[in-house]
């Protein structure tokens, strides 16, 4: 289990984010009552009253393009587990691993997983290399655990029995933007990858899905060591006229500037792994419209009850703004929840990847889950855009 050290000097964006974690974790130490500690000390701090305890761990991504949306997602999962703890619901205790990210780190973790009996699912990994690379290596590894509402778009990983997706998939997503975009004619897309890395993790997933949109795309990867906002200044007027970005909210903010250097008109697609809010405070791009996806109801105005619990808790406990994905790991935390509560107390590992293979639908104050014959739980869309004039439409 490796922490990412983060010793090398972060960019100013990613300082920023590294100060937003920072705060956000030290409010989610509050909660020590449902959190254990790091995984590689749990069984030498259990207590004999902890006999029977069913315990859970979460992968972090926390490379500097990832760790935002990890600790928003971390923050909704121990958001939902607080609540539950309130109403003197029995709920596991939860550990949570730092990683850099890579299939070693995975590695490392799911060997440590494996040897506590105590283990019985892993939930919420987050970001989605880390997510995919852990069901790799547990594969490997002859892990016979359930992998709950890992923050995986991707759909390569769909028809594996111990994962349980909870969120629409990136083809679904993709499927309402081009829908929407319909009237436009959406001939090619260009996918832009801002590492070598990210379109070693995402093209052969995105090629599967080209194929079933009869959808024409053109991968564009960024050298390694060039600068994200000078490579999109460059880009050929020949690029195609819809880019959709496959990274985080740096990258993409970076991105945005260089097109806005350049005066290209081109639409810019992300998908929920990016933050509208978030984005916007990193200085993108003037003048670049973008067209952002989540895959929950907005956090900020939806008026189902889960929601109003949410803002409610999250404002009471964390003291923190809403966002998609917190919202997204605080629903991830509820349904694991739900499920554990109806494999009974001190169930064992495998008793509880019986218990999610059930599959059963879901009704959480309002927010309606039911697994779809593709793996997914739900398959909500809703599409924001941000304008040229840099106001958010839709």
């Amino acid at each position: 289990m490796k922490k990412n050290s983060l010793a090398a000097t972060p960019t100013p964006f990613a300082a920023v984010q590294r100060r937003q974690l920072l705060r956000g974790m030290a409010a989610a130490a509050g909660l020590a009552s449902i959190c254990a500690a790091p995984l590689r000390h749990a069984a030498a701090q259990a207590r004999p009253a902890d006999a029977g305890v069913m315990r859970m761990t979460q992968l972090l991504d926390m490379s500097p393009d990832q760790q935002q949306l990890s600790r928003d997602y971390a923050t909704g999962i121990r958001l939902a587990f607080a609540e539950l703890k309130k109403s003197n619901m029995a709920v596991p205790l939860l550990s949570t691993v730092e990683t850099d990210g890579s299939a070693a780190a995975a590695r490392s973790a799911l060997q440590a997983i494996r040897d506590d009996p105590a283990q019985v699912a892993i939930l919420g990994t987050a970001g989605e290399g880390l997510a995919l690379a852990s069901l790799t290596e547990s594969a490997q590894l002859k892990l016979d655990i359930a992998h709950v509402a890992p923050w995986l778009a991707d759909p390569q990983m769909d028809h594996n029995p111990r994962l349980f997706a909870l969120f629409a998939s990136r083809e679904e997503q993709i499927r309402y933007v081009l829908k929407t975009l319909s009237v436009v004619g959406v001939t090619e897309l260009g996918l832009v990858y801002p590492s070598q890395q990210h379109a070693d993790t995402l093209q052969a997933g995105m090629a599967v899905i080209a194929s079933r949109l009869q959808l024409k795309t053109r991968s564009l990867v960024i050298p390694k060591g060039q600068d994200i906002a000078g490579y999109a200044a460059k880009l050929p007027a020949s690029a195609p006229f819809f880019l959709m970005f496959m990274g985080g909210a740096i990258e993409l903010a970076l991105f945005t500037q260089g097109l806005g250097q350049k005066k290209m008109q081109r639409y810019v697609l992300c998908l929920s792994d990016v933050d509208s809010n978030t984005f916007m405070q990193l200085n993108p791009g003037k003048s670049v419209p973008v067209i952002f996806t989540d895959v929950v109801p907005n956090p900020h105005t939806s008026k189902l009850a889960v929601v109003r619990n949410y803002r409610s808790a999250l404002q009471r406990l964390f003291d923190e703004a809403p966002t998609p994905v917190s919202l997204a790991g605080y629903l991830a935390g509820r349904y694991a929840a739900a499920v554990l509560a109806g494999a009974g107390p001190g169930a064992t590992r495998a008793r509880v990847l019986a218990e999610f293979q059930r599959r059963r639908p879901l009704e959480l104050d309002g927010w309606h889950l039911a697994f779809n014959p593709q793996g997914r739980a739900s398959s909500f869309v809703s599409q924001t855009m941000l304008n040229t004039r840099g106001n958010f439409v839709g």
